[in-house]
Formats: C-alpha cells, sequence, structure tokens
C-alpha cells in the first residue's frame, strides 16, 4: 500500500483533505471533509491521520504501507512495535505489516492550540465524559473546549448514501445540545468506511482516531470515551476493540497530541446513574444502533433496551420520556429482562445482573423461570458445533431485534 502526500481542497464553505491510497490494483481517494474555516489548523504536512485510517485495511490484506510525507515519529514508533501488535491479538486474521515513511516530524516546529476534544454521539459513554470534563474542578489541561461528530462507520458500514444521510440526521438533532453549552460542534465528513468495509465495532478505536489527527494544530488532547470497565479490559481476542481501550488509545498519540482513554473507571450502570442527574441527557441523550429510526431512539433496539432497563433499575425512567418511546419499550421489556437474567454472557449484562443482586430486585417468577429456561438453552447450543451454532441460536433466540 502507497499513500501519497495529502492535498487540500476547498469549495465555498467546504474543506476536504485528500490523499490518494493505491493497494493491490486499486487506488482510491482518502478524504476527510469539514468547514472550511479549520483550514488554518488542518494537518496536512504529515500523513498521521490518513496512516491510521488505512491501518487496518494494509494489515487486513497483508501489505506494507509506504508513505510519500512525513509521519509523526511517536505516532510511527508507537504503531509499529505496539499497537499493530495488539490489533493482531485483537482480530486474528490481520496480518503483521511494516510501515516504511519518508521521513519522521518530531513535532518540534508545529504550532498547536492545545485545546481539548471528545467525540459527542449523545449516548451514556460520551455524556460520561462530558460530566466529569467540564466543570470548574477539572485542571483546563483536561478540561473540554469543542465537540467532534464524525462520519467513519458507526452511522451505517456498508452503506454510504444511507449512512451519510442518517450522519447528518443525527448531527441535526444533537447540535443544539452544544449550542446550549456554547461549545464548537466540529463535523467531520469522510469516506473511510466505504475504503475499509470492515465491522465497526472491531475497527472503531483508529476509525474515530483518524479525524483527530487531521486536526493536530487545533487539538492537544483527545479523550476517548472508552466502553468496559477496567475489571472487563483485557487483550486477546475479541468482537469489540474497546476491551483494550486502555492498553490501545494511547499508542495513537504524536508529539503534540495526546490520546487519553477515559471511563474505564466507571461500570455502565455507574456511568447510567451519573449521566441520569446530567441535565443534559435528559433531552439529548441518543443511543440507538437502528438505522430506521432517522437518529431518533427507537426504545426496542438492544441498546436502547440496556439503557431504559438500567434507568428503569435507578428509577430515573421518567426523567427521559422526551428522548425515548416508553409505551414502545413495555412491548419489549419483559423480553429483555428474561435476555438479562437468563445468564447472558456479555460483560453489560453480568453489571446489570450484579446490580440487581446487590439490591435485591425481584422478578416475578414467570420471568426467572423463563430466564432460567434461556439459560439452559444457551448452554445446551454451547456445545452444539460450530456450524450449528448460529442456526439453533437464530430458532431459540428472544425476539429483540
Amino acid at each position: 500500500m502507497r499513500i501519497s502526500a495529502p492535498e487540500i481542497v476547498e469549495n465555498g464553505s467546504d474543506l476536504r483533505v485528500q490523499a490518494a491510497v493505491q493497494y493491490g490494483d486499486k487506488q482510491n481517494l482518502l478524504w476527510f471533509s469539514m468547514d472550511s474555516r479549520f483550514r488554518p489548523y488542518v494537518t496536512s504536512e504529515k500523513l498521521d491521520g490518513f496512516l491510521v485510517g488505512m491501518l487496518l485495511l494494509a494489515m487486513q490484506r497483508g501489505e506494507d504501507i509506504h508513505l510519500d510525507s512525513p509521519v509523526s515519529a511517536k505516532l510511527y514508533y508507537s504503531l509499529q512495535n505496539s499497537y499493530i501488535r495488539l490489533l493482531t491479538l485483537a482480530i486474528p486474521s490481520l496480518t503483521k505489516i511494516t510501515i516504511v515513511p519518508s521521513s519522521l516530524d518530531y513535532g518540534i516546529s508545529d504550532s498547536c492550540q492545545n485545546e481539548v476534544v471528545t467525540g459527542f454521539s449523545g449516548g451514556i459513554d460520551s455524556f460520561c465524559v462530558l460530566a466529569d470534563h467540564m466543570s470548574e474542578s477539572v485542571p483546563t489541561s483536561h478540561r473540554i473546549t469543542r465537540l467532534l461528530f464524525n462520519n467513519v462507520g458507526s452511522h451505517g458500514e456498508h452503506n454510504a448514501e444511507k449512512g451519510r444521510v442518517l450522519f447528518h440526521q443525527r448531527y441535526h438533532m444533537l447540535s443544539s445540545y452544544p449550542r446550549e453549552l456554547e461549545m464548537d460542534f466540529i463535523q467531520v465528513d469522510s469516506n473511510l468506511s466505504d475504503l475499509l468495509q470492515m465491522n465497526f465495532q472491531q475497527t472503531h478505536v483508529p476509525r474515530n482516531a483518524a479525524p483527530v489527527l487531521m486536526l493536530q494544530k487545533l487539538f492537544g488532547r483527545y479523550l476517548y470515551a472508552s466502553t468496559y470497565r477496567y475489571e472487563d479490559c483485557y487483550v486477546g481476542e475479541a468482537k469489540d476493540l474497546a476491551y483494550m481501550d486502555p492498553l490501545g488509545v494511547h499508542l495513537l498519540s504524536t508529539e503534540t497530541l495526546d490520546c487519553v482513554s477515559t471511563g474505564c473507571e466507571y461500570s455502565r450502570v455507574q456511568k447510567t446513574q451519573r449521566v441520569s442527574q446530567f441535565a443534559g441527557a435528559r433531552k439529548y441523550l441518543n443511543v440507538c444502533t437502528s438505522t430506521e429510526a432517522e437518529g431518533r431512539n427507537c426504545s426496542k433496539c438492544l441498546k436502547c433496551c440496556r439503557t431504559l432497563f438500567t434507568l428503569e433499575l435507578l428509577d430515573s425512567l421518567e426523567y427521559f420520556q422526551e428522548v425515548f418511546d416508553l409505551e414502545t419499550w413495555k412491548t419489549v421489556r419483559g423480553k429483555y429482562i428474561v435476555y438479562v437474567l437468563g445468564n447472558q454472557p456479555n460483560a453489560f449484562c453480568r453489571e446489570l445482573r450484579e446490580y440487581i443482586k446487590a439490591e435485591d430486585i425481584s422478578f416475578p417468577l414467570s420471568q426467572r423461570l423463563a430466564a432460567t429456561g434461556f439459560a439452559l438453552a444457551n448452554s445446551v447450543i454451547g456445545h452444539l458445533p460450530a456450524n450449528l451454532k448460529k442456526t439453533a441460536r437464530r430458532l431459540g433466540r428472544i425476539a429483540l431485534p
């Protein structure tokens, strides 16, 4: 793989930073687009953002990366000596590759405004980061000054046109809150997902870091909203790259940009409790994964159900009737409770069961019996040959989206 020198293309108020990427017999342009007012802060002298964006694709294809422009020395060292290894442990199908830079940049001549940025999707993780990093008691070195909203795959991985529509819908829905905070809400579009064509959950960390690396003259610290508590984090094969955030996020730093994993000190229940007291969340919380809800919370997907059930356990559900359809929640509530109680192995269900036990919360006998049956069925399925597991789970699943 070869990544050419970046170029900046301006069209009215739109600014696009792009670089040609050649791999195999293909050549594509990778681009990041933002408002032209950020022209003074765009990092076009080096290929940091493009390198991080394309790293996964090169590893998937088993191709070394040759760079036609400089790369930050710290980033190059961390990727080559540590991050690539971590990625192969998390995603064993990836291949260890070599990065071949044209030269190294030590950041000595780069001016940076040293602003603090975090991605803001309106979810529990991102609202928790705001709750922790906006008060006057937070050191200015870590107090958030700007919010960022990216289009790098979370709005639809395999349909660029539909994903871009949802990206703009969600941005429009959330943008009132940063205005209330009198805080800039930066929108960055990209075709990164079109080139990667990889599972977003397994690859979201470098995807989300790439746009931040494009604005290193503005950002001195990037607070990455991590998903799992420290107790559940590990390095190894995983469906979600977030399991290794405390070890991996900082490896995407440069001489002038410090990337920091934050939020692992909380369980998801604790985060939800903290966010439930945050006034802005009661108007703007957005956790939904459904692409059919036009940016709103569908109130029935697994993420909506998890949040609604947690809020219910915390006696805070009524505060969020503006952002959820509580009547829709009632139609799937019973099935979701069975799903949680039925010994589901994922970390969030374990946390919910721990909270239920600690608070001595009881549920009707019918739900407890159904959960026992569900857990038994899952145990039986777990012992089936791999080629039968998927079919058995599909036939026996609880009918949640």
